[in-house]
């Protein structure tokens, strides 16, 4: 049995952990979890990254006169801030580059404050900046950064598998499954 969300938990945890610019993710506050892809294939989202807050990391929200809150998330005891969703077999039949990329960039996309909001960027493309290029050029250094160290492997190898090899190696793919919670009026 192969847990994916283990997994990529620890690989979370590792980038976190010999990355300067995402030392501030902590691993303890997210849950990792996967979502079925509902189409065969590469095409279509890969994985998105839950705040679990509003902006600036703010509990109630205003929208339309009414105030809104997001229900907690408890993981381990603990007060969830970010549910990032893979989805699954879509993500692990990518290419390697492009799966490590991906893992990159949703951590990227948490804010610097670790308070539940996003990464924001100035105007109004703030989730990538005016450039989503720039952005992907970003966390592909970061990436290419984290696998020039020894250590990275033992972290990214199962990521160098398909979804058939992992199941063929390992028997079935387990892993947690956290339904999105929905903002709620107050």
């Amino acid at each position: 049995m192969f847990d994916f969300t283990e997994a990529m938990e620890e690989l979370a945890g590792h980038i976190a952990q010999n990355c300067p610019e995402l030392s501030h993710v902590d691993p303890g506050r997210m849950v990792i979890s996967y979502t079925h892809a509902r189409t065969p294939g590469t095409l279509g989202v890969y994985a998105s990254v839950r705040p679990l807050r509003f902006k600036d990391g703010a509990e109630t929200t205003v929208h339309r006169g009414r105030t809104y809150t997001i229900p907690r998330v408890m993981h381990n005891g603990r007060d969830v801030l970010y549910i990032i969703y893979f989805a699954l077999p879509r993500f692990l039949n990518l290419n390697f580059d492009t799966k490590l990329s991906t893992v990159f960039h949703e951590l990227y996309h948490i804010s610097p404050k670790f308070n539940g909001d996003i990464r924001r960027f100035k105007g109004k493309y703030y989730a990538h900046g005016h450039s989503r290029k720039r952005y992907n050029e970003r966390v592909w250094e970061l990436a290419q950064k984290y696998l020039s160290m020894p250590e990275s492997e033992q972290y990214t190898r199962f990521l160098r598998l398909d979804f058939d090899e992992l199941e063929r190696k390992f028997g079935n793919i387990v892993g947690t499954k956290v339904r999105p919670p929905k903002p709620k009026p107050v």
